[in-house]
């Protein structure tokens, strides 16, 4: 690769690292201020949870329609939907703090869904295709971290510290700030291809049948429905959990930041392994250590030390997402789906886990009025996802270069199919 190519490409993909970031801290911010939601408008685990499941239900069907949009008919030029994804969310968050009843607040999340589901396919979308095999990985992941960053790692931070220094309400108007100028970002600085969008890149409504046509493909789905169902109903109520522990403001913001920086550091670590050792053993390691990392907060909530280092297995589990739902899927169909592929593992998995997940733990923590319970099921559920990582086919250029030949590689993966 060129300078100037090599340049680009990490300018494409520090811009989408802040996209991306942005996009997780306006959808899951609200989770840290659950105990003072909760309180103020009298809602009970159920309630906040589906808080949550609605916003992944409306961000799954709209990622869909947009994703097979771009793929169909302007060939992987998507820029301008990236900029007006971020605009529009950035506004419906800003109107959070106007809800003055569980209906409205219910609303509001449903649009910031909607708004929201488009951007996180197209950007994964347009760094796949921007990369070079041998570092797909470590720049899907990078995108991810972004996500995990600032919309865990620092997302306790700032949320937790507005809502104290001015009050919950006031929060979000705050936060929709940064999604505004990241979309001026994009705007300025995100550079496209002119070749892409052109009609010979445009795909036909048959070729769509090539995204289930690999076997990864449904089997990267039921992972990423595992996957995402348990993630996100670990982060909507493991706040509330250390509240419930008896933790302070202080020392829950420290623990989950802490598990926040780890978790995104571990979603660049791991695929970026998997670019070396290949996906499969890779995406196993992160499964198992997925499901640790709840049952530590079971096993050390008496314990903010060794809770603290019992985290280091977030280096391998912050990595299953980024390997399930974007490195496996996408190595398996032709470039020109790459968006359509990752668009139908996020309605999938956010329709089922994203809007399950959080809404059977709140059920679990009501019915037997805790919530330990609850982290234990999510300990659980990556079990799932080792199975699906010991049955994929192994797709990574390091490994298959090995076997095949390139010839190979195009026909396994779908590339000569369009042609």
């Amino acid at each position: 690769m060129s300078r100037t190519g090599s340049d680009r490409q990490n300018t494409l993909v520090l811009i989408m690292f802040f996209a991306a970031g942005i996009v997780f801290l306006d959808r899951f911010g609200i989770t840290f201020l659950f105990p003072p939601i909760g309180d103020d408008l009298d809602l009970n685990n159920s309630q906040l949870g589906s808080l949550v499941s609605v916003t992944a239900v409306t961000w799954a069907i709209s990622s869909l329609i947009f994703a097979v949009l771009s793929d169909r008919w302007l060939g992987g030029r998507t820029k301008w939907m990236i900029v007006a994804s971020l605009v529009l969310f950035s506004g419906a968050v800003g109107l959070i703090g106007l809800a003055q009843d569980y209906g409205t607040m219910l609303l509001l999340r449903a649009v910031i869904g909607f708004c929201e589901g488009p951007a996180l396919p197209l950007i994964q979308g347009a760094v796949a295709r921007a990369s070079a095999p041998d570092r797909r990985g470590r720049d899907l992941g990078i995108v991810i971290a972004g996500t995990l960053l600032i919309g865990s790692a620092l997302a306790p931070g700032i949320m937790i510290g507005l809502a104290t220094a001015l009050s919950w309400r006031l929060a979000f108007p705050l936060v929709a700030v940064p999604g505004l100028a990241v979309a001026l970002l994009v705007a300025v600085f995100m550079r496209e291809d002119r070749s892409t969008g052109t009609k010979a890149d445009r795909i036909r409504a048959r070729d769509f049948r090539l995204v289930l046509a690999n076997r990864n493909v449904p089997l990267a789905l039921v992972g990423t429905t595992v996957c995402i169902g348990a993630s996100i109903g670990f982060g909507t109520f493991a706040a509330k959990y250390l509240d419930d522990e008896g933790f302070s403001k202080s020392t829950s913001t420290l623990v989950l930041t802490a598990y926040g920086c780890v978790i995104a550091l571990g979603s660049v670590i791991a695929p970026a392994v998997s670019d070396r050792v290949g996906r499969r053993p890779a995406l196993f390691v992160s499964a198992v250590c997925s499901g640790l990392v709840p049952l530590s907060f079971v096993l050390f909530a008496q314990s903010v030390p060794l809770l603290l280092v019992s985290l280091v297995v977030g280096l391998m589990a912050g990595g299953s997402l980024t390997l399930v739902t974007y490195v496996v899927p996408g190595e398996a169909v032709p470039r020109e789906l790459v968006a359509t592929a990752f668009a139908l593992q996020i309605a999938v998995g956010e329709t089922i886990g994203g809007a399950l997940g959080p809404q059977i733990g709140g059920a679990v923590a009501d019915a037997t009025g805790s919530l330990t319970n609850t982290l234990l099921l999510y300990s659980a559920m990556p079990i799932v996802l080792a199975v699906v990582a010991l049955l994929i086919r192994e797709t990574a250029p390091c490994r298959t270069s090995k076997t095949t030949s390139p010839q190979v590689t195009r026909d396994t993966t779908g590339e000569t199919a369009l042609s």
